[in-house]
């Protein structure tokens, strides 16, 4: 929205799953192959998938073209420019002015998503010459090969945006950061009667597996939400199932309404199961997100280890009341908005359930004026959210170019 608000032309979209893992868009010899194969069978949707799918399994047993380490870095960029690998990337840039990259929270770890999304940055600024800007993203660079990476990719930038302020002060020390509001900013939540005009009528949330039957948006809520500790084996031998069932029995005496927020298939498969164990209303991942956007944003609180949640959660002056995610980025949140608070341990909140009540106590006797204060930095975080997309105005002011390649994910958490 914000892109098409400031006049540019979207060239291309590269997605989070181009880079997640190897597959046969890596290498030319694969395309050239596969598009033979579309053109000599039968033209039809089933067989160009069973295609596509068997050249993505050769192309995992082949080596991976990803850069592993800085080292690669030139290396791959050789084979790029000389049309050897990352084709359709190559095609991608040489047809664009400007490279948006928008990093959300994937720059973590020693992943190949993490490497190649910084390989994309460096392609783009040292090896094709294409203003490139590295925008709306957290970072975790505790990973000694990430981190050396970042060292070297990030100076070559023209522009990082940090959306927070801890990311930008660990990469201070190698690049001009600036620090900018995630771009969710800028989607304003309904609130109160307005919302509820909509919102209170018979079966509004409900659309499988969402089951909303018994909850009623005119009568105070609390906001519980998953984590992404629950994905890429952090959960591995934990079940954080008890600890949910525990803290809702606590939140439901205490508030009488608790609503499950999922969004991810992860949260869905754990507060799926406290659903039904304690016939709770679960709003799932296929609720549209501004109708999510929306029910967040109108709670009593919102208790999660979701980076985007939590933004709803503010964006409506919501407090939050935050859960440990995979990386550091809730503590993060709770740092930019002003918070003290250190999150919490989803795999254990059995332990803290009568912590949580007491703080969520705490904050309906503060009442509207608590809401004020959260909701008048949001409206400034609006305001400066736009900023991400300076870069394009900027250009488009100066230069009048009408094209640009953006990196995204494939969905909104």
């Amino acid at each position: 929205m914000m892109l098409e608000a400031s006049g540019a032309q979207l060239d291309s979209v590269i997605y989070e799953s181009r880079v997640t893992g190897a597959q046969y868009l890596d290498r030319p010899a694969l395309v050239q192959r596969s598009e033979w194969l579309k053109h000599h069978l039968p033209d039809n949707r089933p067989m160009r998938r069973i295609i596509r799918a068997g050249f993505n399994r050769l192309a995992r047993l082949l080596p991976d073209v990803a850069p592993r380490t800085w080292n690669d870095f030139p290396r791959l960029e050789r084979r790029v420019l000389e049309k050897r690998a990352l084709p359709d990337i190559h095609a991608c840039f040489d047809a664009c002015d400007l490279v948006m990259i928008s990093g959300e929270g994937c720059l973590y770890g020693n992943i190949r998503q993490s490497r190649m999304l910084l390989f994309l940055a460096y392609l783009a600024r040292h090896g094709m010459d294409r203003e490139t800007v590295l925008v709306n993203h957290s970072v975790d660079l505790r990973h000694p090969v990430l981190n050396e990476i970042a060292r070297h990719v990030y100076p070559l930038l023209n522009e990082a945006v940090f959306r927070e302020n801890d990311s930008a002060r660990v990469c201070a020390e190698f690049c001009d950061p600036k620090v900018v509001p995630d771009a969710a900013y800028g989607f304003a939540p309904a609130l109160g009667p307005a919302w509820l005009e909509v919102a209170g009528r018979t079966c509004y949330f409900d659309g499988w597996p969402t089951r909303v039957r018994d909850f009623d948006p005119r009568k105070p809520y609390v906001c519980v939400g998953g984590s992404s500790s629950f994905t890429r084996g952090r959960s591995r031998g934990r079940d954080p199932v008890p600890g949910y069932m525990s803290l809702c029995r606590e939140l439901k005496q205490a508030f009488g309404q608790v609503l499950l927020v999922a969004a991810a298939r992860q949260d869905e498969t754990v507060l799926s199961k406290v659903a039904d164990a304690l016939d709770l209303p679960l709003i799932g991942i296929a609720t549209p997100f501004p109708q999510a956007l929306d029910i967040i944003a109108n709670s009593l609180a919102y208790v999660g280890g979701r980076w985007h949640s939590a933004v709803f959660a503010h964006s409506g002056g919501t407090p939050v009341v935050a859960l440990g995610a995979y990386t550091s980025k809730m503590q993060a949140f709770l740092h930019h908005i002003g918070e003290a608070d250190v999150p919490l341990d989803p795999f254990h909140l059995d332990a803290v359930a009568g912590q949580v009540r007491e703080r969520l106590e705490d904050i309906r006797s503060q009442g509207e004026a608590l809401r004020r204060e959260r909701l008048s930095l949001a409206l400034e975080f609006r305001k400066q959210s736009r900023l991400n997309v300076h870069c394009v105005e900027r250009q488009l002011a100066g230069a009048r170019s009408e094209s640009l390649t953006i990196y995204h994910q494939d969905s909104m958490p």
